[in-house]
């Protein structure tokens, strides 16, 4: 542009306008322009890097920047002059320095950003006056040289839509596409390269190298993609990878040859270091040779990557320090007539090439026009740079993809007259022509679908002469490395009949076996075990998994598996408790069944009981499976029962629990619902169907069977097909209820004492607990021992059923078989005091000495008072006695609780009691009776009669009725509190009134 500086208009993007204010002053950019239609960028390392900021460029680069940046020059002439890529029009350049720095080619990169500004839209000067350009657009950039550059360059030209190829970038990470669409490239990327290296390592039998890489895209992703591939061949690296950076003095390049020596195993060096650190790197490990470090010279063999390539400039005045080294390169070929067209190129009118003559002292001279006289007169042979094909193939696959464009927009009508022309051409679009598309017929593309160039390398050695000698060669269209392994080792001069060996341990002696260390590489040699290993004349093998040697230790055979025996304790204590254990569950069921319809068996809910000696037994017969030899059945009924089991203990638990808390702890004043026997077993059953349920599905997906497993080296066990996931997944529901168990024992712990089994309940689930959480470290640490494993295994369930057996059974059978007294509904029992108080409620609905005919109810809930309803039934029959007989086994029980002296009286009243009843028979029925009870005492009652199982809460003693009546008094007590615990009440004084109801 002409202007000084520039003011960027609010329609621009914000991005831009950062831009062009780095541009607020004009600086002179040295480059290298040629005229034509079309215009490509160009990207190439002139001069080498500066050593400190101030000094962004170095001295001038003579193969790697000003012979690529010639091939280009003679790329553009052999399309333009031919016109067989690009008929239709002329092709142009504008080349820039990037002196390897990056920073440093993002500045020189907006010159193409400002190129491709549409005659200065949008852009004033600081007079108002319009920008112009003396330029036209790029409309692709070839280049840049280095990857950490290319990264760079492209993050930016991505932004505008200007397609990149390169053709020499080969880091890893720009293939990835997402951050970099508009780059490509001819060269096939870093992580093929690397592949290469490993193998070429690996036909040497080298199996420990060090790893030097420079800092940046290039030499970190590449050594990244090297030790991928060199663990795949079983290759280590010795210590940490050794970073360079460009900042490095000659005293850091000194401590990192030193260090490496010390080590004294690894030899091999494998590099991913630019140019530039090469040539310092190989001169400092040459100034310390000559400084008398003489252990040094000839210790390290390199390995190279294409960075050093074929590259004279690299070992140029080093060859008797760098002799023997291994490069590896793209597939190089000779680019036809280049020589000849650097030789007759004069340098008037290209900045760098003038620079470049001034550099080799030709520019004093009149007489020497072009660069071949040059090179006479300096006595310097020109050979060309690796790369140089690469430069010239980039250029010819950009200008045909550029002709097929041209032809599909325009058709016949020339390029000037088209509207292409004016429009310009669209960066994604372009980039679909080259990439796919061969320059010539029968041959691979250069570029694939993903902007890569093909993989194809050569393998080379320096000899002592600094000749690059090919010796192998790798293709990925076959994937096979063909490289002479016998040559490349004569190279290296080593002792005759010694193997250049770059390895971190050698191999041991017969009767010995290798113990790693850190790596794989690297091991100590201590004697065989001759029960883990063979012995042969070489070496000491281990076998097989599964196998251990004979007696002659010659031959490898397999282990029998090993099971379970009976004959062994491991079997015979589980076994024996649980035979016990079984015993004492028939024993428990018979006393069951025997005093089924005692006070004591009728309160513990038979039904649910049973559900549980059911899963107690189970647990017992569980053991017996376990500790079988394993086959598909045993197996089978092993996953069944282990989850069905205590499943079946804990389902009647739960079950049990959640009625106490809902009876107790009612959500409202209606009597709770699915309290009966019936809905008790439903809801068990469906707890219970939900494990079995589950257990066949699994048993489905993942049939049972048997699989051996090694425990250790020497020893096979035959198990079921199983492992320690199975095991969990089996017990996962049943931890889910014991859990639930445990939280509801611990919600109903503070019922009325009378209801001791909540206690019995809260005990055996915090014992299960304790049990189960002793038992997880001790079979999980005891994965290397099956026997301790399967006993403890065995032994943790049985005694989880032995815990609800002790627990739960155990206070019921001893007061049925050694306490009878207490099995019966008397004052002495807590069953019993709730029933006679219930006996005196009703006496006094029906009876009143007094005469009143007044209803006064004696409830041990103080908060209970008759409806309206009930009170008109006892006042509207004048006339009528209020008296009905007690029931004579009532009389029976009063009577024996009285002294002697006293039984007469109380014999003769109610005697005169029955007379009077009797008397009435006709005018009092039964059902009149009945009907003067509360309505909310019928409702109950009739779910009673049903055979409805209801808590049981033991009365108010005639002590407590003070406190109950400050209770009532008490303001802060919430109505809905008063109607919990008024409906409890009513509940269980029907129940207790009912001869025939089964109480928890």
């Amino acid at each position: 542009m002409t202007c000084a500086s520039l003011h960027t208009p609010p329609p621009l993007q914000r991005f831009l306008v950062l831009l062009l204010a780095l541009l607020h002053t004009v600086c002179p950019v040295k480059q290298v322009t040629v005229p034509g239609q079309i215009v490509l960028g160009g990207l190439f390392p002139i001069h080498e890097a500066g050593r400190n900021a101030s000094h962004q460029c170095g001295k001038i680069k003579a193969d790697q920047g000003v012979q690529r940046m010639v091939a280009m020059l003679f790329a553009l002439e052999k399309v333009n002059r031919d016109r067989q890529l690009l008929p239709q029009a002329s092709l142009g350049a504008q080349i820039l320095d990037t002196c390897s720095v990056d920073s440093y080619a993002l500045e020189q990169t907006l010159e193409f950003i400002k190129s491709v500004m549409s005659n200065g839209d949008g852009v004033t000067c600081a007079d108002g006056s319009t920008g112009s350009y003396t330029r036209q657009p790029v409309v692709a950039v070839v280049g840049a040289a280095g990857s950490q550059v290319s990264v760079m360059v492209a993050s930016m030209l991505q932004l505008f839509k200007i397609p990149q190829v390169s053709y020499s970038s080969t880091g890893a990470e720009l293939s990835e596409k997402p951050r970099f669409a508009f780059f490509s490239r001819v060269v096939p990327p870093d992580n093929l390269q690397a592949q290469v290296m490993a193998r070429v390592i690996g036909a040497l039998e080298w199996t420990y190298v060090h790893a030097i890489a420079d800092t940046g895209s290039y030499g970190e992703r590449g050594m990244d993609s090297f030790r991928a591939a060199a663990a795949e061949n079983g290759i280590c690296i010795d210590g940490d990878v050794q970073k360079i950076s460009r900042r490095w003095t000659e005293k850091n390049f000194r401590d990192l040859l030193i260090r490496m020596h010390r080590t004294r195993k690894a030899r091999g060096v494998v590099m991913f270091v630019d140019e530039d650190n090469l040539k310092r790197l190989l001169k400092t490990l040459d100034v310390l040779v000559a400084e008398g470090h003489t252990e040094l010279d000839r210790h390290f063999w390199f390995v190279a990557s294409d960075s050093w390539g074929i590259k004279q400039s690299v070992v140029r005045g080093l060859e008797h320090r760098t002799y023997g080294a291994i490069t590896i390169a793209p597939m190089v070929r000779e680019e036809t007539g280049y020589l000849e067209y650097f030789r007759s190129l004069s340098p008037k009118g290209f900045v760098f090439l003038e620079e470049f003559f001034e550099y080799l002292g030709c520019s004093a001279t009149e007489d020497i026009k072009t660069f071949g006289d040059c090179f006479d007169m300096v006595n310097v042979t020109l050979k060309q740079e690796s790369y140089v094909p690469f430069v010239v193939d980039t250029v010819k696959i950009i200008a045909k993809a550029i002709s097929m464009y041209i032809q599909d927009d325009c058709g016949k009508t020339p390029f000037h007259k088209c509207s292409l022309a004016q429009s310009g051409f669209r960066g994604e679009r372009l980039q679909k022509y080259y990439r796919n598309m061969s320059l010539n017929k029968n041959e691979p593309a250069l570029i694939d679908a993903n902007g890569d160039g093909i993989g194809r390398y050569d393998v080379f050695q320096l000899d002592m002469n600094g000749v690059y000698q090919k010796v192998g060669k790798w293709r990925s269209t076959d994937d096979f490395l063909s490289v002479e392994v016998e040559k490349i080792r004569h190279a290296f001069k080593t002792a005759p009949g010694e193997k250049p060996m770059s390895l971190c341990s050698t191999d041991c002696p017969r009767g010995h076996y290798r113990a790693y260390q850190d790596q794989t590489c690297c091991w100590a040699c201590i004697p065989c075990d001759t029960s883990t290993s063979i012995h042969n004349e070489t070496s000491c093998e281990e076998c097989a998994i599964g196998m251990v040697p004979d007696r002659t230790l010659h031959f490898c055979v397999p282990i029998p598996p090993v099971s379970m025996q009976w004959d062994t304790t491991w079997s015979l204590i589980p076994a024996a408790f649980s035979t016990l254990g079984i015993a004492s569950t028939i024993f428990v069921v018979s006393v069951f069944l025997k005093f089924s319809n005692t006070p004591v068996i009728m309160a513990s809910g038979r039904e649910l009981c049973y559900c549980m000696m059911s899963g107690i037994g189970m647990c017992y017969v569980l053991t017996f499976f376990l500790v079988s030899q394993p086959t598909v059945i045993t197996c089978s009924l092993t996953r069944i029962l282990m989850g069905l089991s205590m499943s079946a203990i804990y389902a009647a638990i739960i079950t049990k629990t959640n009625r106490l808390a809902r009876v107790f702890k009612p959500d409202s004043a209606q009597r709770p619902r699915f309290i009966t026997p019936k809905a008790q077993v439903g809801i068990c059953m469906a707890i219970v169907s939900v494990q079995l349920i589950g257990t066949f599905v699994w048993l489905f997906f993942d049939p049972p069977g048997t699989m051996v497993v090694f425990p250790s080296r020497t020893e096979a066990v035959l198990t079921c097909k199983a492992t320690t996931s199975h095991l969990l997944i089996s017990l996962l529901y049943n931890i889910l209820l014991i859990v639930a168990c445990t939280v509801y024992a611990f919600k109903t712990r503070k019922i009325p004492e009378n209801f001791n089994e909540t206690r019995h309940i809260g005990f055996t689930m915090y014992s299960t607990c304790i049990l189960w959480l002793a038992f997880g470290p001790i079979y999980f640490a005891t994965q290397s021992d099956f026997r301790i494993q399967i006993t403890s295994l065995c032994m943790c369930i049985s005694l989880s059923g032995t815990v609800a057996l002790i627990c739960f059974f155990a206070p019921k059978v001893y007061i049925v078989l050694f306490q009878p007294y207490k099995n019966v509904r008397t004052r002495q029992s807590a069953v019993g005091r709730l029933v006679n108080q219930q006996m005196r409620f009703m006496s006094q609905l029906t009876y009143n000495p007094d005469g009143c005919n007044s209803y006064q109810p004696m409830s041990s809930n103080q908060s209970y008072k008759p409806s309206t309803e009930e009170s008109s039934h006892t006042s509207n029959a004048p006339g009528q006695p209020q008296t009905r007989a007690i029931p004579p086994h009532v009389i029976e029980q009063l009577a024996a609780s009285l002294p002697i002296s006293d039984k007469n009286d109380l014999v003769k009243k109610l005697s005169l009691q029955d007379k009077l009843l009797n008397n009435n028979n006709n005018n009092k029925s039964s059902e009149e009776i009945r009907r003067r009870r509360p309505s909310s005492v019928h409702t109950v009652g009739a779910a009673v009669a049903n055979g409805s199982s209801i808590a049981h809460i033991p009365p108010r003693s005639h002590t407590d009725e003070p406190k109950s009546s400050m209770i009532r008094q008490d303001t802060t007590k919430s109505r809905a509190s008063i109607a919990e615990s008024h409906q409890v009440d009513l509940i269980l004084e029907e129940i207790a009134a009912d001869t025939h109801s089964t109480f928890l």
